[in-house]
């Protein structure tokens, strides 16, 4: 004899086949939701990278900012390192704004993002915390979010909106 329990749960069996379907087999996972997701999201970084590097090179109060932290990290050559990076930043967020040398530039903002999170960034984790609350502060610093994004885009192929695609198509 079959179990009415059992029975009552499998009668939703052909529904739940279906919510799969839902969830699988839906319209986002085509590519031009995929290439318009890779689209947003390298402008958008590109973007931050543009604002924030103009902020560190044109804004007096922010260069003196970039100065103390580059000083404070015991980076060499601190009055060009900040000058530099910050040049890097805003250069190289146009260039990912437009999506030209796109891969190019993901790999040197990926340095100096890995850079701001050996000398700075991993030190505003407070000291004496459990392993779960210093796990949520290391996933908080900005640095490493943004080092996840710029490996997502430079792991995949220019999208159809670049100079990049547009430029260098027959090499790709």
């Amino acid at each position: 004899m079959v179990n009415p329990y059992l029975k009552f749960l499998f009668s939703f069996l052909p529904t739940n086949l279906v919510m799969l379907r839902i969830f699988f087999q839906n319209p986002l996972y085509s590519s031009k939701f995929n290439n318009f997701s890779l689209t947003l999201i390298r402008i958008s970084i590109g973007l931050f990278f543009l604002t924030t590097g103009y902020n560190k090179l044109f804004v007096e109060k922010n260069q003196q900012i970039m100065l103390d932290t580059i000083i404070h990290a015991g980076i060499p050559f601190p009055e060009f390192m900040a000058v530099f990076v910050s040049l890097c930043e805003f250069a190289l967020g146009i260039l990912l704004t437009i999506g030209l040398f796109t891969q190019l530039s993901c790999l040197i903002l990926i340095f100096i993002c890995f850079i701001a999170f050996i000398t700075v960034g991993i030190y505003t984790i407070p000291s004496g915390l459990d392993l779960i609350t210093w796990t949520s502060w290391f996933f908080y610093i900005h640095d490493l979010l943004y080092i996840f994004i710029l490996t997502f885009i430079l792991s995949k192929k220019p999208d159809p909106l670049t100079l990049d695609h547009l430029l260098f198509k027959k090499y790709m």
